[in-house]
């Protein structure tokens, strides 16, 4: 047995799906959105600090909304496929992400983890040390933009979940992601549309906006911290192995358990990268049963914060730089 079979065996007592869990956590993870975002609307006669108070509750199920969608996407949440297709979907509608469309995207970047030739789907942008210095200076500028910690997690964020998955781009541009991207955009205005008719524009805005906003900065920054971290694997495609992409190059963001119930687990990375079909209520005890799992990089929330200067791999050094010290012997 090989050492990739042998860690992949690990897991497959937990690769399956329970109707009782997942259910009772799609059921409180909705009426929790819901129903916070009744109370948001009621708060605005009272003072909209309350309602952004609310927001924090309403953010946390959104999320939890988005990480249901993304198990389904590995068909692992509901024990058959049909099921994942109509809980990815309407947790797609809720969190403006085409599911089907997303599904495709997230699962080359599944493929592609720590691959250097395979970058750019699904992933956050990254150049090595050696491109950015091959660039012109408009491309360098644009990326140091893109880099900006402020820029990425607090404007591109938002703009990628509410402006760019409004259309299929990239390897989406085909009949099934335009189907998959226009219809959730209807289904999307009848759900937002419900919403303004009893409640107006301008109570709309108040309510979603820093739901959305904070959201997609939360979902952003957890897909940057579990790829980019020190320690973590990249190669090229000649030496790339999916074991060692799937445990070296996925972090364990090792939160509080509050904040792993409240990102759905999402947090055991590494586990989910080399078995995908864990639901995400069983990744907490494969980890804890396994010490195997112990060879992956954890993280806490002080030592993530500082992953925020890493811009550039340095293929020479096989890690992370900043781009003051990409030169550094």
């Amino acid at each position: 047995m090989t050492a990739a079979t042998s860690f992949f065996a690990l897991t497959r007592p937990y690769a399956k799906a329970h109707y009782g869990r997942s259910l009772w956590q799609l059921g409180n993870t909705l009426a929790l959105y819901v129903g916070t975002l009744a109370l948001m609307f009621a708060s605005l006669d009272v003072h909209y600090g309350l309602t952004l108070l609310l927001s924090v509750v309403a953010t946390i199920a959104y999320v939890r909304v988005f990480m249901i969608g993304h198990d389904c996407s590995h068909g692992s949440f509901m024990p058959r496929t049909w099921e994942n297709e109509v809980v990815g979907n309407l947790a797609g509608i809720l969190t403006n992400t085409p599911f089907d469309y997303w599904a495709g995207q997230h699962a080359l970047h599944h493929r592609g983890n720590g691959n250097l030739d395979k970058r750019g789907n699904g992933d956050v942008l990254l150049m090595t040390v050696d491109e950015y210095e091959a660039a012109p200076w408009s491309r360098r500028l644009a990326y140091r933009v893109y880099r900006n910690p402020f820029f990425l997690f607090a404007i591109a964020a938002p703009l990628h979940f509410v402006v760019l998955q409004r259309l299929p781009l990239g390897q989406g541009r085909t009949p099934s992601g335009w189907a998959s991207t226009m219809g959730t955009n209807v289904a999307i205005a009848i759900w937002y549309g419900g919403w303004i008719a009893l409640f107006g524009w301008q109570a709309f805005l108040l309510v979603f906006a820093p739901v959305v906003c904070f959201s997609a900065t939360i979902a952003v920054w957890l897909f940057y911290v579990q790829h980019q971290f020190p320690g973590c694997y990249f190669r090229r495609a000649a030496d790339w192995v999916y074991k060692d992409a799937a445990i070296e190059g996925s972090s364990f963001y090792n939160l509080p358990s509050v904040l792993h119930w409240a990102c759905a687990n999402i947090g055991f990375h590494h586990i989910h990268h080399l078995n995908p079909r864990v639901p995400n209520y069983r990744l907490p005890r494969c980890h804890q049963a396994n010490p195997e799992f112990g060879q992956a990089t954890a993280l806490g929330l002080r030592e993530s914060l500082a992953t925020r200067k890493l811009a550039l791999w340095s293929e020479e050094h096989s890690e992370f730089r900043s781009f003051a010290d990409r030169h550094q012997a």
